[in-house]
């Protein structure tokens, strides 16, 4: 088991970002809001759109769907988040983007 990393005040608040940008939290919440967005109409579909569809509700199937994938994806976001970034992990990459010339954001 990985020793629990102590992180100050400035690093938990990157951490809490991180988690809150990464790339799962946004597609797990799209998938929540169009599956929301699209199981309501699913729901309350007259039985001359399913008829239309070869007697199957589309939209209640696919808005289901999402919402289970949007699950998932906030699920796996709060199961396994991102590692915490230390600073001394932050200094050493910013030294070795020194020692390679290469810049970060914000630098021309």
């Amino acid at each position: 088991m990985a020793a629990k990393v102590e992180l100050t005040p400035e690093e938990a608040r990157n951490w809490r970002l991180a988690k809150l940008f990464d790339l799962r939290t946004f597609i797990g919440a799209l998938f929540l809001i169009f599956g929301i967005l699209v199981t309501i109409p699913g729901i309350t579909a007259s039985q001359a759109t399913i008829n239309k569809a070869a007697d199957i509700n589309l939209g209640l199937w696919v808005g289901v769907t999402m919402l289970v994938i949007g699950v998932f994806f906030l699920s796996w976001v709060l199961l396994k988040p991102p590692a915490p970034v230390t600073t001394a992990e932050a200094e050493a990459t910013r030294k070795a983007r020194e020692e390679f010339g290469t810049q970060g954001p914000g630098h021309h």
